[in-house]
């Protein structure tokens, strides 16, 4: 029987390996303060609709309860949270650091590194603006991926209000200025040509913001985007990002960090400071994050946020093409023939136990621990109880 597209069975091995995975992020969330929340795995469509974009909301799992209430799956953990702080949590002093480890659903095509089902790993910061929030923010994500075992990760990063200052200076209407964005975002130079040539943008002006968005960089970025765009919003995002790539170089990431003016994501999301984190040697991009100061104001609650998710499937896929973490884990410490006591202690330890429910002898017990890497038998005979420690090369290799 096969299991619908997009989504898939964890073996035990698996799972482990998983859970491990999730674990070593949970201490990077834990060391930052962040408490830990969860929300249903399914919401009225209406709340979802009012945090969502377009996108995502095409993307959503749409159903109806019997008696015909509208409700989805959700699709990112973000908007829940935004409804929870908006409600719940509204009278709680700020900031409030929340983060999670969860499961999130979206109706797309499946592929490498994207599932219909995945587990979303991430952190939100709400109720505080400015810069020292999105480098919280941005320090979080590197030490998390950092803990997982890809310190070499890189980072680009990016302030909208940098292109927003641009297409300023180009004298384009909102309409325009839109679908100039959309461009940028997918990097496709020909339709910024074309758009260019319709619009009668002055041409010197074009070239250097054509420039300017294939560039990726710091110091010749910050020089060209200054030009480009000299208008107060768009300087004081210069600003902000200078101060971020100085703190990120204090701190030994400078190497790891960029700024990529085509950053822009999530268009009807994010307002300001954005980031992404990859692998040169994968497709796509491993977290992401940046400002969100419009969404909790459309639940009532006029405070900013920053935030950030990693994908954790995404991750795995990262570690096992490196062959990190491939190795099998022990899944049992020892294993006990015959005393109900002797494995109950064992457990009150904190060891890993298996109890032989098959009525082995000894010699039966020996090859069957010596099948699955377990390092330790205790066998009972009446009230003795016989230890043997398997050597190393006893064992079958994980």
């Amino acid at each position: 029987m096969r299991l619908p597209s997009g989504v898939r069975d964890w073996l035990p091995q698996e799972f482990a390996f998983k859970q491990s995975v999730e674990d070593r992020i949970a201490v990077v969330f834990d060391r930052w303060s962040y408490a830990r929340i969860l929300t249903p795995t399914f919401e009225s469509y209406e709340s979802l609709e009012r945090g969502l974009g377009e996108k995502l909301m095409r993307q959503t799992f749409r159903f109806s309860d019997p008696l015909g209430e509208e409700l989805a799956l959700r699709t990112e953990m973000t908007t829940p949270i935004a409804r929870v702080v908006s409600t719940r949590l509204r009278n709680a002093s700020l900031p409030i650091r929340l983060s999670y480890i969860a499961p999130a659903y979206r109706y797309e095509e499946p592929q490498l590194g994207r599932m219909r089902e995945f587990t979303q790993a991430g952190a939100e910061l709400i109720g505080a603006a400015g810069a020292d929030a999105d480098a919280e923010a941005l320090f979080m994500a590197i030490e998390t991926l950092d803990a997982v075992g890809l310190s070499d990760a890189q980072f680009d990063i990016n302030d909208s209000a940098i292109v927003d200052g641009a297409l300023v200076t180009l004298g384009l209407s909102a309409v325009a200025a839109r679908s100039w964005k959309e461009a940028i975002a997918a990097r496709n130079l020909v339709d910024l040509d074309s758009f260019a040539s319709r619009d009668a943008v002055h041409p010197e002006r074009y070239a250097l913001l054509r420039r300017l968005i294939v560039t990726r960089g710091t110091a010749e970025v910050l020089a060209m985007a200054r030009e480009l765009a000299p208008n107060p919003e768009a300087q004081a995002a210069i600003y902000r990002l200078e101060r971020i790539l100085a703190r990120g170089s204090n701190l030994g990431f400078g190497a790891r960090l960029a700024i990529d003016p085509a950053l822009l994501r999530d268009l009807e999301y994010y307002t300001g400071f954005v980031f992404e984190g990859f692998l040169g040697d994968l497709g796509f991009s491993l977290c992401g994050g940046g400002r969100y100061d419009a969404l909790l104001p459309r639940f009532g609650y006029d405070v900013p946020a920053v935030g950030w998710m990693v994908g954790v499937e995404r991750i795995l896929l990262a570690l096992e093409r490196r062959r990190i973490g491939e190795r099998r884990r022990r899944e049992v410490d020892v294993f006990v023939v015959g005393s109900d006591r002797a494995a109950m202690a064992e457990r009150a330890s904190g060891r890993r136990v298996r109890v032989d429910v098959r009525g082995l002898d000894r010699d039966a017990a020996m090859a069957y621990a010596r099948h699955k890497a377990i390092p330790r038998v205790l066998i009972a005979r009446g009230d003795a109880l016989e230890e043997i420690l398997l050597e190393a090369d006893e064992q079958a290799p994980l």
